[in-house]
């Protein structure tokens, strides 16, 4: 049985995923210098998926793939300084779940890759600082549950998953949060 997922939520990459994620440190070494945050630390992605389960009566387990996306704008209010940033996430991993009637309830967990780009306009005094950083998380770790309502082979997939993916950020060297803790909710089709 194969899934096509396209879901939306919200992800706060503040919030460390419980148990295998810690607090970043990039954004509130910059607070330090620019001034408080003016927005939260909560993005928007774009989530798409496939799986491919292998079904054994009333349980199943099979394989995932997703294609996290988003971006994001931090300014502060002490000054104009300004940090852009745009994330892509590309997770793998394993996944099971129980056939019920009326709902189909599922746990996974894996791994992947996330690529990111920082551009920083930062101001001290009268100095402007320009810059452009790349980054890259090798090792990512998920995990999530959720369940989906099925409609025949359209339904609803409702998701919350915890991510650990932290970037190191080489002009200030702390290390800044792409992942955390989100919420999802979309349509499928299975077939």
């Amino acid at each position: 049985m194969y899934y096509y997922a396209l879901q939306y939520g919200n992800q706060n990459t503040g919030s460390p995923a419980p148990g295998v994620g810690s607090k970043d440190s990039y954004l509130s070494t910059l607070e330090d210098k620019h001034g408080a945050l003016k927005e939260s630390r909560d993005v928007s992605p774009k989530v798409l998926s496939f799986d491919f389960y292998k079904t054994n009566g009333s349980f199943a387990s099979g394989f995932g793939l997703e294609v996290h996306s988003y971006s994001k704008s931090y300014s502060f209010k002490d000054d104009s300084s300004l940090v852009n940033l745009s994330a892509v996430g590309l997770l793998y991993g394993l996944n099971f779940y129980y056939r019920g009637d009326y709902w189909f309830p599922f746990i996974g967990f894996g791994t992947g890759n996330y690529s990111a780009k920082l551009q920083e306009q930062l101001i001290t005094g009268s100095n402007t600082t320009n810059g452009t950083v790349f980054g890259q998380v090798d090792d990512p770790f998920f995990y999530k549950l959720g369940v989906r309502i099925p409609f025949n082979e359209i339904g609803i997939v409702l998701t919350q998953q915890y991510i650990s993916a932290d970037i190191n950020v080489a002009t200030e060297d702390k290390p800044l949060s792409l992942g955390g803790t989100a919420s999802f909710i979309g349509l499928y089709y299975s077939f």
